[in-house]
């Protein structure tokens, strides 16, 4: 397997866990941003440096196999550890609880204003 289908391999990984969308692994590892643990980021962004070497046979000669493979795998295991499902369910309780905790907090004040007017 080259270095390019094993980046394919991680965009579509990319795509399928954190939904990041775009062209190429070097796109996708950006806009995956914060969604990405920092080690992750930076074994991801080796991977686009071996990717950028390969194009020049001097400069393919300056890549590092082992750390390159070693980042490979780290990021595929980070990847499929992920629980798309549970991340979406995550983000949904999330917002439910930001809507409950204002509808408390109007709840709140409206009670409060009743008061203030004497008709509690």
């Amino acid at each position: 397997m080259t270095y390019q289908d094993k980046a394919d391999q991680l965009c579509e990984l990319l795509e399928e866990k954190l939904g990041v969308r775009g062209k190429g692994l070097e796109r996708k590892v950006k806009k995956a941003g914060r969604l990405l643990p920092g080690h992750i980021r930076r074994k991801s962004m080796v991977i686009v440096e071996a990717l950028g070497m390969q194009g020049s046979p001097k400069m393919a000669r300056l890549v590092d196999d082992a750390k390159v493979k070693t980042a490979f795998r780290d990021c595929e295991t980070y990847l499929g550890s992920v629980n798309a499902w549970d991340r979406k369910i995550g983000k949904l309780v999330g917002v439910a609880a930001s809507i409950t905790l204002s509808m408390m907090i109007i709840a709140a004040l409206f009670v409060t204003v009743l008061v203030w007017r004497g008709l509690i």
